[in-house]
């Protein structure tokens, strides 16, 4: 044992060297202005990659923040902030952003130079690449990877530089030389070449007019000669592109190949798919052949893969380097970390979306505050956020204790009257099975609580049923824009284009699609479903504030009559949601068939009339959140009067009127006594009608029904 304890003890002391002692400079294997020069300027599809991830990477701020309990909150006010906004006078986020992006990707490197005031404070961070900036070897891990930078200043100085000011970024660890990077151009090097060589060849080929080069073979016993073959030269030259003639017994014969024999379209998707997969950048994304020949108008897969695979990747990678190089300049406290805001990227809204509804759930569930949800979905909690929500129905027992209850719970009363009237309650439902409700203190007042928990409960479900409802039509958009375009490459699908037909194309065009082709039953059921899980939900979360208002304990069951009667009219509805869209389909097919439109004109529509993307995302696009709160209201208040008339209500209080709802019809129905029947009838006022409804056990006369 005190062996081992020795010997661990030795290797703790020593240190180990990366490179050897004569070795002070390192070099790239191919030069960072080759790179440039032959990768980045020359070939286009080097390019497209590149400028695809400098336009995509800033589209993510930066921000700092602490890592508290797990959770990311951002502080705007922090000093790294302003350097981040504005990281030199040159330059804002974005720009520096670029900048970083490009010099990672073209040659593997970017080095952020921090710019020190007088007193070493760091006052601005300067990108350079490896045309600038080399980095020196340490020799063992007492240096470290790098020992120091050197500046080369152009005029043949080197000008050495701290590791302390540099903050040094790699695209990807280069194995044979760890303490610089490697980008996806040197990656994809040779492919890089094949695509320059083809092209060169396509050009040259089509430069000559696509004709092939010819070789000449002189006539038998005819004298060759050099000013023979120089005059005979000239002559091809001058009139390649025209018709030719040589002379008799001479033979021209083809000695290269022709676009067709040479597949040039195959001959540049081979290095095209490689040099995208070595940038980690989609085909499609970055609009290169290879990726738009499959791609059908149907890119939202690959933009969100491109973004989780690659830019999600480099965004961590970025930050990490930035903290671990900034932190010891601010004085950062401990959990303090800089983080990419991934809220506001278009491609990832769908999981926005699946956040809220995570964090709605987690409060939902009185797992966190109001403040601390607000928080994660990067709001800012005001005062009266530091609370949790409680169902008025829950009773939180003790941990070894336990409660006895009834069919009417006694906790729920305040005084010995109200224990009086629940046994009664008791005793109607055991012996009679129907109820007759008394009116004992302090009965109202729960009631009316209770009713504005539903109203709550609807506003707070309404929300995230809207942002799924927008999700659904902008998805919904993309699928009949696909579809479309399927169509086009159908051959069978032509039509002769109408006589005095503003269309540009002559002869025939492909056939407009029907609705039914672009607006299909499986649309519509995920529609469905997607209003199922609403009803279901604010239904399930209603159920214990009607359980509370009414003094029973009634367990939520999805086989209840109530809920399969709610699923019913949600089938309903989302019919008339979905007859709705394909009527605006028909107009758009209508207009685009009167005036000879093709698939591309469908799509993209003109200044008179919105073309198939437009027309499906913007129908309810707006109208989201009333839908929303339409269709939550009529299936809660539906939901409300088959739980009051199960249990014998005959007449509520209803509640209406409210910040967002000043109709003049709901103020004044608010605080209205009505029959049951009236209020199932009159569940909503208007769209966005807050109406809801207390059960009521006054003497009362009815204001309505």
């Amino acid at each position: 044992m005190n062996f081992i304890k020795r010997l661990f003890s030795k290797a703790a002391s020593q240190v180990f060297s990366f490179v050897p002692r004569w070795m002070r400079y390192s070099f790239m294997p191919i030069s960072i202005l080759k790179l440039i020069d032959e990768g980045y300027r020359k070939n286009s599809a080097v390019s497209a990659c590149v400028t695809t991830l400098a336009f995509s990477f800033p589209e993510a701020p930066l921000l700092a923040g602490m890592k508290e309990d797990g959770r990311f909150v951002p502080d705007y006010k922090h000093e790294i902030m302003k350097l981040i906004e504005q990281p030199n006078p040159d330059m804002g986020e974005v720009e520096f952003m670029q900048f970083g992006i490009t010099y990672a990707a073209v040659g593997g490197n970017c080095y952020f130079w921090k710019q020190r005031a007088v007193n070493r404070k760091v006052i601005a961070l300067w990108p350079f690449n490896d045309v600038n900036i080399q980095p020196v070897p340490g020799h063992d891990t007492s240096e470290g990877f790098v020992a120091f930078y050197e500046y080369d200043s152009g005029d043949g100085r080197k000008i050495p530089i701290s590791k302390d000011d540099i903050i040094h970024w790699k695209w990807m660890p280069d194995p044979t030389q760890p303490w610089r990077g490697i980008g996806g151009i040197e990656l994809a090097a040779r492919e890089v070449d094949k695509d320059n060589e083809a092209g060169a060849y396509i050009y040259s080929l089509l430069k000559n007019n696509g004709v092939p080069s010819i070789v000449i073979t002189m006539a038998e016993d005819d004298d060759f000669t050099q000013d023979k073959a120089d005059r005979l030269r000239e002559q091809w030259v001058e009139k390649r592109g025209l018709p030719a003639f040589i002379e008799y017994g001479m033979k021209a014969e083809k000695m290269g190949f022709n676009l067709q024999e040479l597949a040039a379209e195959a001959l540049n998707a081979v290095p095209e798919a490689r040099i995208c997969a070595c940038l980690r950048v989609p085909p499609v994304v970055a609009g290169l052949a290879v990726g738009l020949k499959h791609s059908d108008y149907g890119d939202q897969a690959a933009r969100r893969a491109f973004t989780e695979l690659t830019l999600a990747a480099l965004w961590r990678s970025l930050a990490s380097e930035l903290l671990n190089g900034l932190k010891k300049e601010f004085n950062t406290k401990p959990g303090f970390t800089l983080k990419f805001d991934i809220r506001e990227v278009r491609a990832l809204q769908e999981e926005e979306t699946k956040v809220w509804e995570r964090v709605t759930l987690a409060f939902n569930r009185s797992f966190i505050t109001r403040g601390q949800g607000k928080e994660i979905l990067g709001m800012k909690p005001k005062p009266g956020d530091d609370v949790y929500f409680v169902s008025l129905a829950s009773e939180f027992v003790p941990e070894g204790e336990s409660v006895q209850r009834s069919a009417v719970s006694d906790q729920q009363s305040t005084d010995s009257g109200q224990q009086s009237a629940d046994s009664e309650v008791q005793k109607q439902l055991t012996t009679k099975g129907s109820l007759t409700l008394p009116s004992p203190k302090g009965r109202g007042d729960k009631a009316k609580a209770g009713a504005e928990a539903l109203r709550r409960i609807r506003l707070d479900v309404a929300r995230r049923m809207t942002a799924s409802v927008d999700v659904y039509f902008s998805q919904l958009a993309d699928r009949v824009v696909e579809r479309a375009g399927k169509t086009a490459q159908d051959p069978l699908r032509l039509r002769r284009v109408p006589p005095n037909s503003e269309s540009t194309n002559l002869g025939k065009e492909k056939k407009l699609p029907s609705a039914g082709e672009l607006l299909n039953g499986d649309d519509r059921k995920k529609l469905e479903t997607l209003v199922k899980r609403f009803y279901i939900e604010i239904t399930e979360l209603s159920w214990g504030q009607w359980n509370y208002m009414l003094g029973l304990e009634k367990a939520f069951d999805l086989t209840d009559p109530i809920v399969t009667q709610l699923l019913k009219l949600a089938a309903t509805q989302v019919k008339d949601i979905h007859d709705t869209t394909m009527q605006e389909i028909r107009d758009v097919l209508k207009y685009g068939n009167e005036n000879g439109w093709s698939i591309d004109q469908l799509v993209r529509g003109d200044e008179n009339q919105r073309g198939l993307r437009d027309v499906v995302d913007e129908t309810y696009k707006g109208r989201a959140r009333t839908i929303a709160r339409t269709e939550l209201g009529n299936a809660q208040n539906s939901a409300t009067a088959s739980r009051y008339k199960e249990a014998g209500v005959k007449l509520v209080e209803i509640l209406d009127d409210g910040s967002e709802d000043d109709d003049e019809e709901c103020r004044i129905a608010n605080g209205q006594i009505w029959t049951l029947a009236y209020f199932n009838s009159h569940p909503l006022e208007h769209p966005n009608c807050t109406r809801a409804a207390a059960p009521y056990f006054g003497d009362a006369q009815p204001d309505r029904g």
